[in-house]
């Protein structure tokens, strides 16, 4: 599960929203992290690419920023994953005037593979998350939209394909948007989303078993303080390099 603190906004194309974004650990663990990685969406004055680095605590030193996209693109909503073999699993929303899809980038021996994109066939695929599972899997979720309003789907890398795009929650006719994908308290495999509900967008959640899928969504309901504790627990000092205005993702191991 990853805890978000409240500089943690909710993902949209507004250009200035910050993103953070860090595994639940507990204080201890998080004491004893050894490395950060940050991915981040800068401007270069015509649209917006991707970026790169990470720091190690034994110097305590951000590397150089290395820039992942130089494409026809607005590169937006960067989220990263490292699988448990130490694969790096970087993923965005490449946004066109005819459409946007999610792409993705791999680092393996410390080298980021050319961009790729995901192989679905829709209008609009935003706003990615992902998750490394603890058997070697990565799992992914985004909004989907094929022509009517977005819903929350997800595939699995198995091997080298992705499985075909399925939804995660019931067929209804309301915007389900925003998705995140983790661990929850119960070690289980979770997606939480926004959804229009009952005339009101609500927090939704949705827990994968290997026998049944997806279960039936539930509206979740959060502790009103847990937002204070997780910013006063997700505390660091971030790189000067960093634009003011740019969408973040900062993982702490």
């Amino acid at each position: 599960m990853r805890k978000k603190s409240n500089r943690h906004i909710v993902q949209t194309v507004v250009l200035s929203v910050f993103f953070l974004s860090f595994p639940c650990r507990g204080k201890e663990e998080k004491a004893a992290a050894v490395q950060q990685d940050l991915v981040w969406s800068q401007s270069d004055g015509l649209r917006h690419e991707i970026f790169f680095s990470n720091q190690k605590q034994k110097d305590g030193e951000w590397t150089t920023p290395v820039k992942i996209t130089d494409n026809n693109a607005n590169n937006l909503h960067p989220v990263l994953e490292t699988g448990t073999d130490g694969t790096k699993w970087l993923f965005w929303s490449a946004v066109r005037p005819g459409g946007i899809s999610v792409q993705y980038a791999v680092m393996q021996n410390n080298a980021w593979s050319e961009p790729q994109t995901l192989p679905v066939e829709q209008h609009s695929a935003i706003t990615p998350s992902v998750l490394a599972d603890k058997d070697g899997g990565v799992w992914l979720v985004w909004a989907g939209n094929d022509g009517g309003n977005d819903d929350i789907y997800f595939s699995r890398l198995q091997g080298e394909k992705w499985t075909d795009p399925k939804v995660v929650h019931a067929p209804n006719e309301v915007p389900d948007i925003k998705p995140e994908i983790a661990y929850n308290e119960e070690g289980r495999i979770e997606v939480d989303w926004i959804g229009f509900r009952s005339n009101a967008y609500k927090k939704m959640a949705s827990v994968y078993t290997d026998n049944t899928g997806w279960s039936a969504e539930q509206e979740k309901l959060e502790p009103e303080e847990e937002g204070i504790q997780n910013e006063k627990e997700q505390e660091t000092e971030l790189p000067s390099f960093l634009p003011g205005d740019s969408q973040f993702f900062l993982k702490i191991y």
